[in-house]
């Protein structure tokens, strides 16, 4: 065998150490980019939507489908704005109504769970929660034994069409403390807490004052900042009054017959914690993921804060602290009206989320079929197996 001399040796193994060391410098290749998963329109789910609108002459809608805390289908209906024909996107925010009270109970639960706030602390009186400090004391014994959680189960006895009636839009022009004082100087409690639900938008309002009192900020900061700023949701704010108060993003909102007159022409910002938010539907449920107890996604509440969300009073237990609760359907809910404004989510115990928004809703004069309609097709989406869902997730 032929041995290399010592020259042509040291020439070759200084070739091969270079060669290994171009090798071991060079770059990795690259790995190929996933492309982004893009969301298919399902005609069967567009079809149902665009039929509903058109039967009740809603000029524009938008929609968001959660599927085991994944954002699976988010799209626009119709227009924001008829004057400009601006289409709806899934990023146009909308009046909650009182879609609002479930953030206020869920808020409310927030507080129990940090251990500043209980729900069956006393309101109203000596050393309870807001004192002696409006109204003229001395109280009667029916408001000095209502305490948070009668308030939060619409079972305070008090402010409801049953109870005295809901004066939540009376003397507009107050400030909060006015309306306070007249309320509890002019408005009696004929019931015993605990006694009769009756649906109320005070109880719900002075819910957002404890808020403000336990938290040290206004509600809609410590929604913001508190609630909803930990989970990523950004886009939810108060709504305005009037027309020029639409926030950017916000579509325009329509009556139809006597509502037309309303639809600028609400008591905002007083009525925050009873139907004054508004969002998209995308954060919406965004918002209801944190709290639907399912695993898929973290919840700012605990079990046992949830489960007091969600169970109503011995009088009506259909309804809990701010959120419906339907067993037969096994699912929790909430719904909005306002003149321009119609809301609704379900969430459903086969990890199915909806939620739906409309800027106008018909006239309360016909409104029972078109209230029915809106429920049959939030349980349609939530129920219906066979819709194609894709496995992706636009959070």
């Amino acid at each position: 065998m032929k041995r290399l001399k010592p020259s042509a040796f040291f020439l070759f193994a200084i070739l091969v150490v270079l060669s290994c060391k171009k090798e071991s410098n060079s770059p990795p290749s690259p790995e190929p980019i996933p492309t982004p998963a893009t969301q298919a329109d399902i005609a069967a789910v567009d079809n149902k939507i665009v039929a509903f609108m058109t039967s009740y002459n809603i000029p524009g809608a938008s929609l968001a489908v959660t599927r085991n805390g994944k954002l699976v289908y988010r799209k626009g209906f119709g227009v924001a704005d008829q004057a400009t024909a601006e289409k709806v996107t899934p990023d146009h925010r909308f009046r909650l109504a009182s879609v609002s009270k479930t953030y206020t109970g869920v808020a409310m639960m927030k507080l129990v769970q940090e251990g500043k706030l209980s729900l069956d602390a006393k309101v109203f009186g000596a050393g309870n929660l807001l004192g002696t400090e409006y109204g003229t004391p001395p109280y009667n014994a029916n408001l000095t034994n209502m305490t948070v959680r009668h308030l939060l189960q619409n079972v305070s006895g008090s402010w409801g069409a049953i109870t005295g009636g809901d004066v939540i839009d009376q003397n507009p022009t107050y400030t909060n403390t006015q309306f306070f004082n007249w309320l509890l100087n002019n408005r009696p409690n004929p019931s015993a807490p605990g006694s009769v639900y009756d649906y109320s938008n005070v109880n719900f309002w002075i819910a957002g004052r404890i808020i403000e009192k336990v938290s040290g900020k206004t509600y809609i900061n410590y929604i913001k900042e508190d609630l909803l700023a930990p989970i990523g949701v950004t886009q939810t704010d108060m709504a305005g009054k009037t027309e020029a108060d639409r926030k950017p993003g916000e579509v325009k909102y329509y009556g139809q017959g006597t509502d037309a007159n309303y639809v600028y022409n609400i008591a905002f910002p007083r009525r925050d914690a009873d139907g004054g938010l508004m969002t998209t539907a995308t954060e919406l449920l965004k918002f209801v993921c944190a709290f639907d107890g399912f695993t898929t996604r973290p919840d700012i509440l605990n079990a046992s804060s949830i489960a007091a969300l969600t169970t109503g009073s011995s009088v009506f237990p259909s309804y809990g602290c701010g959120i419906g609760i339907w067993s037969a359907e096994n699912l929790l809910y909430n719904y909005g009206s306002l003149p321009g404004t119609r809301t609704g989510f379900m969430r459903h115990n086969n990890g199915m989320n909806v939620a739906l928004l409309l800027n106008s809703r018909v006239n309360p004069a016909s409104e029972t079929a078109f209230v029915q309609g809106m429920q049959n097709l939030l349980l349609d989406l939530v129920k219906t197996s066979s819709y194609p869902w894709q496995d992706i997730n636009q959070f």
